[in-house]
């Protein structure tokens, strides 16, 4: 089966370790072995955190953007609501299904259903809300890993600063060549990666280290500078 899947992640921190904004979207295609994306997009937004309901919307219209170019049979898209079709759901589904959802949630979500429904009628390939127990959704996770550290790696180069960037839960990063490589620190999911290509080889003009978020257990934060 070949998948879809879109996820945004990866945050920029303030002093007290808490995310001031969401880094980027990222949509993969994962097929067999289901272990590392086929193909990426990915685009960075650097969201603030009070707005971060609106990297919904951009996630469904990055996996339709990837839909376009590459195959696929599903598109899991990382909301917990039971594996419903999303494009099948209308704003009072979502509401019965997420019922303390913030006001920001559902309506955000509610477009995101009104895209995915006109992306399965268009194309015929059903959207599901599989939230986090999807492999693919967590392949994207990862892949914000590594591209959100490229994205902030380019910030601290072009702004002259230091940054301190939040990496998703259970992540780690390496760097080798011109590729991030992020894995996952799950015993479970030791084969999983997520990639970004560092095509101008912008991680060679900063000085970075990987160190735990003292705040958030489970969470690893990589300390950014630029190197002149």
């Amino acid at each position: 089966m070949r998948i879809i899947a879109a996820d945004s992640g990866s945050s920029i921190l303030g002093p007290d370790f808490e995310p001031t904004c969401v880094v980027c979207t990222v949509a993969v295609l994962v097929e067999e072995p289901y272990r590392a994306p086929s193909a990426m997009l990915a685009e960075a937004h650097f969201c603030p955190a009070e707005k971060s309901y609106d990297v919904l919307v951009r996630e469904i219209e990055l996996a339709g953007r990837l839909l376009e170019s590459h195959r696929a049979d599903v598109v899991h898209f990382d909301a917990s609501l039971g594996r419903a079709r999303l494009d099948q759901l209308d704003p009072d589904d979502i509401a019965r299904l997420w019922p303390r959802a913030p006001e920001e949630a559902l309506r955000a979500l509610s477009e995101v259903a009104s895209r995915a429904s006109r992306l399965a009628s268009r194309t015929g390939v059903p959207v599901v809300a599989m939230g986090k127990e999807s492999v693919p959704i967590r392949i994207a996770e990862l892949c914000c890993g590594a591209f959100g550290f490229l994205s902030a790696v380019r910030e601290a180069v072009e702004e002259g600063r230091e940054i301190l960037l939040g990496l998703p839960i259970r992540c780690s990063l390496c760097v080798s060549g011109r590729t991030v490589i992020a894995r996952s620190l799950t015993p479970a999911e030791h084969d999983l990666i997520g990639l970004a290509e560092d095509e101008q080889s912008i991680t060679g003009k900063v000085i970075f280290k990987e160190m735990p978020n003292p705040t958030l257990r489970g969470f690893r934060m990589v300390y950014i500078r630029p190197s002149f």
